[in-house]
């Protein structure tokens, strides 16, 4: 297998450069890899290609556990999952720590895993990052509602798809008290009845929302609760994101927990805080179009 080819598929348009994403998984860099093909029949010892874990949970697992085991000193260099999957269905309920999933292969015309399901981890994955995976629904519900707990947790270079068969998502990524999440190069595909990203109440240090692409016409694209925190020398990010919305495109309920800069904003709400509702001394070079007009936010004839 030729990890190489595999990667250089990754993210879609806005996604990570290659170089970057290389040097974040190459096999030689990791402490354990561990192998999951979704298509085998039976599962194998997870150690290769030709025995790999046919479940991702049970891959999640090994690695969780392996973390912790301080003779090895892992926890340091990470551990790897490479997987492979036509549409697995699985409903992530653990994540493992200081672990990325990277997804291989092919699924339909997606050149990655793709994993069905709605995922509520009640085990702390701190550190665990998922790279080039796509996420279906199987239950009119969120794709991932993440508690407190799942610092560090990243979304690279992966597909968000509202829809499968007669269910839809309302968000794609629901937060509570997510510090330092990464939700980056990502595709959100089909229009998400609700906020495609909802930020609740607690903590977001560091979070970043950067060069994600949200074209589905959702009813909201970004919104942040007015119960956010966050200690000011670790400010959050939303920063050149395409989003088109019904409604608002993003909308930061607290002001003062974001930065929004560099976003290109399409929204069929009219003008005003219906577009876009950012307070103006947190925003820089974002382009907004609503229903009235279209041009540079902040806009001068706005303030």
């Amino acid at each position: 297998m030729d990890f190489n080819d595999r990667l250089i598929s990754v993210g879609g348009q806005a996604s990570y450069p290659i170089s970057s994403i290389l040097s974040m998984v190459s096999p030689q860099q990791y402490g354990v890899n561990y192998y999951v093909d979704g298509n085998a029949s039976a599962s194998g010892q997870g150690n290769s290609w030709e025995s790999p874990y046919n479940s991702l949970i049970e891959a999640l697992a090994a690695s969780h556990a392996e973390i912790a085991v301080s003779a090895s000193r892992h926890w340091a260099k990470r551990n790897a999952i490479w997987m492979v999957g036509d549409d697995v269905a699985e409903d992530l309920d653990l994540l493992a720590q200081k672990t990325d999933i990277i997804g291989c292969g092919s699924s339909d015309p997606y050149p990655m895993a793709c994993v069905r399901g709605n995922h509520v981890p009640i085990t702390a994955g701190m550190g665990c990052r998922f790279i080039n995976v796509r996420f279906r629904p199987a239950a009119s519900e969120d794709l991932f509602t993440l508690a407190s707990g799942l610092g560090g947790l990243g979304f690279l270079g992966c597909i968000f798809d509202a829809h499968y068969s007669t269910f839809t998502a309302p968000s794609a990524i629901d937060t509570t008290a997510a510090q330092f999440l990464r939700i980056a190069g990502n595709d959100f595909v089909g229009a998400f009845s609700a906020s495609v990203i909802d930020i609740g109440a607690g903590s977001v240090d560091q979070m970043r929302i950067v060069n994600n692409v949200m074209l589905g016409g959702a009813v909201a694209g970004i919104l942040v609760t007015d119960t956010t925190t966050v200690v000011q020398s670790r400010l959050g990010l939303i920063d050149n994101n395409i989003i088109y919305a019904v409604g608002c495109t993003i909308n930061d309920g607290n002001d003062d927990t974001f930065i929004v800069t560099n976003n290109q904003c399409i929204s069929d709400a009219a003008t005003g805080n219906a577009a876009i509702n950012v307070d103006q001394r947190w925003a820089a070079n974002n382009y907004i179009t609503d229903a009235t007009k279209s041009g540079p936010w902040p806009r001068l004839d706005d303030t």
